[in-house]
């Protein structure tokens, strides 16, 4: 490790041809006159942003810039600038500005008084109702699984062996902030501010965040399993009283009618039940295969370092 190197900064970038200038200039000047390093990763983007990308590193030649070969996420995006970092400490942001750098300081005086592997800014963003709602049912299924499962942002400072190690462990699907706490309890939270100068709209469609957040709760916890079993439970219990209950109308109330509706309705639902059981038990099955078989989490492209 190059030893000069303090922090590194990284930021995912995908479609920002817009707001590269001032992202940039922002970044920049709070690391001015410091032993940091700037890593931008384009995730791919299909508008301007890696021509203009490749236009700054003219005028600031101290950054490194990233292009992956195809659109991956940003977590697999982040994860690809760590493994290009060499700084002691890893600092993440978004490249919307939602947060300014100058709030890394928070994080940094936050770490040297703990002395912890990880330091999340947490802030008040203005979501929409369809994000809120989604990210209320990710927080809540998370909290089943841990106190700090749901919590944080992409707003982190995160110990540099820490996270290259978790970057090169971690090939396949990517959730950082699962893995994090798979390699510490070592974690603190800082409240940051949001920057109000913010004018972003969020380039995830409603379908597009449903999905995020499908794939959020599927594979940083265990909530779907454990609801298929607690279902089975509940349904095995019901099924036992309805059984007693035209065991009993039979034999005791000498009743026989066929019953032949009744008998339909149950197939049907106990039915929808195991494909629904049987659907959530294929995605795990399926990222388990892709797992064995060495899926890529990226490919660089091209590079300027």
């Amino acid at each position: 490790m190059n030893n000069k190197i303090k922090y590194s900064i990284i930021i995912p970038i995908y479609n920002n041809q817009e707001g590269i200038s001032v992202l940039l200039d922002s970044v920049v000047h709070y690391a001015q006159n410091t032993s940091t390093e700037i890593i931008l990763v384009d995730d791919f983007s299909s508008d301007l942003t890696w021509k203009k990308l490749k236009e700054f590193k003219q005028k600031y030649p101290e950054i490194k810039i990233i292009r992956l070969s195809k659109n991956v996420g940003q977590h697999a995006a982040t994860l690809c600038g760590i493994n290009e970092s060499l700084g002691e400490f890893v600092l993440t942001m978004d490249d919307d500005l939602n947060v300014l750098p100058i709030e890394f300081s928070k994080l940094i005086e936050k770490r040297n008084q703990i002395s912890s592997k990880v330091v999340y800014g947490e802030f008040d963003a203005k979501l929409g109702w369809k994000r809120k709602l989604l990210t209320f049912l990710y927080k809540k299924a998370s909290k089943i699984e841990g106190k700090n499962k749901g919590r944080g942002s992409s707003f982190r400072l995160i110990e540099g062996q820490l996270a290259r190690t978790m970057a090169a462990q971690h090939s396949n699907f990517v959730f950082i902030d699962e893995f994090l706490l798979w390699y510490t309890d070592e974690v603190e939270f800082v409240q940051v501010e949001k920057n109000d100068d913010s004018s972003r709209v969020s380039r995830y469609s409603t379908r597009d965040l449903i999905q995020k957040t499908g794939h959020l709760i599927m594979y940083s916890s265990d909530f779907p399993l454990k609801l298929v079993t607690y279902l089975g439970f509940i349904m095995s219990g019901v099924n036992l009283l309805i059984g007693v209950f035209f065991l009993y109308r039979k034999f005791i109330d000498k009743i026989t009618e066929e019953g032949y509706a009744s008998l339909i309705v149950s197939i049907l639902f106990s039915t929808g039940l195991i494909i629904f059981s049987l659907g959530i038990l294929s995605q795990y099955v399926r990222k388990i295969l892709r797992n064995q078989n060495n899926e890529p989490l990226y490919y660089i492209s091209e590079k300027e370092c």
